[in-house]
């Protein structure tokens, strides 16, 4: 009885352990999702010639159509719904702090791809960021 007993319980830390990691997964690929549908949207939008006034319907659907952005919203699409199955898998007051961690993606896909100067001051910002995410991370009773 008793090694059926470790058994199950041994059984049910791996379903959990697996549980985690899955969404830990899905956490991962929305947050680069958004990350790289921002990077598209800012080279979609400066690869537009001319202005361009959103405002007006040939305009709006000329900035739609444009290869770029048109994948960036095909990925933050993504995002969100993989952020939506994220939520059902964690406590928003876990999943929202961790959210956060798109700002440093963002940032340093700026500062490799776009090649955007990053001040220190920002970079101080991002390891506030990292630290915050390691102090919400650590409280394991948020953890799905």
């Amino acid at each position: 009885m008793e090694v059926h007993q470790n058994h199950a319980k041994n059984s049910s830390l791996e379903v959990f352990r697996m549980n985690r990691m899955a969404a830990f997964g899905i956490l991962a690929a929305c947050i680069l999702f958004g990350a790289f549908a921002q990077v598209l949207f800012k080279v979609g939008l400066t690869r537009i010639e001319g202005e361009i006034n959103i405002f007006t319907p040939g305009g709006f659907i000329r900035m739609l159509l444009t290869p770029h952005i048109l994948t960036g919203a095909v990925l933050y699409a993504l995002s969100f719904f993989l952020w939506l199955l994220a939520l059902s898998k964690f406590q928003l007051s876990f999943m929202y702090p961790m959210l956060s961690l798109a700002y440093i993606v963002t940032t340093l896909l700026a500062f490799v791809w776009l090649h955007e100067p990053v001040r220190l001051s920002r970079w101080i910002g991002v390891v506030l960021i990292i630290i915050g995410a390691i102090l919400v991370g650590l409280n394991r009773d948020l953890w799905p």
